[in-house]
């Protein structure tokens, strides 16, 4: 008898509590952010030491007076509008290539502890 395995990787919120999945099984790890990264519906953001923190859409925040309320806001350094209130996520934001999108409000001061927690370590 043979026996053959294959790792597979599932996405989880970074959020603390959570528990949020991304609903796919990826082949690789790289695979797996490069396809959160580029999915409108994720938060992915790099620790100071590179590490991808991932967070779902429950923590994004949305346009208002939408008729489906789902067009997700994006950062863009050029506007205020577009940007975190929290201006320490900022640094966070600039390093990333892809648009991403912007957190709820009242999850901004929580996405921060977990981007900067990893520097304490």
């Amino acid at each position: 008898m043979s026996i053959r395995a294959k790792t597979s990787y599932l996405v989880e919120c970074d959020y603390p509590g959570c528990g949020g999945l991304y609903d796919f099984w990826s082949p690789t790890e790289g695979y797996a952010i490069g396809t959160v990264i580029d999915d409108d519906e994720w938060l992915c953001l790099f620790t100071s030491d590179n590490k991808p923190r991932l967070f779902c859409p429950l923590h994004l925040r949305y346009m208002q007076n939408f008729p489906d309320d789902s067009t997700t806001v994006f950062f863009y350094s050029d506007s205020p509008a577009t940007q975190p209130t929290l201006h320490a996520l900022n640094r966070f934001y600039e390093d990333m290539s892809t648009p991403q999108p912007l957190p709820k409000l009242e999850c901004e001061d929580t996405i921060l502890a977990v981007l900067t927690s990893e520097d304490t370590k």
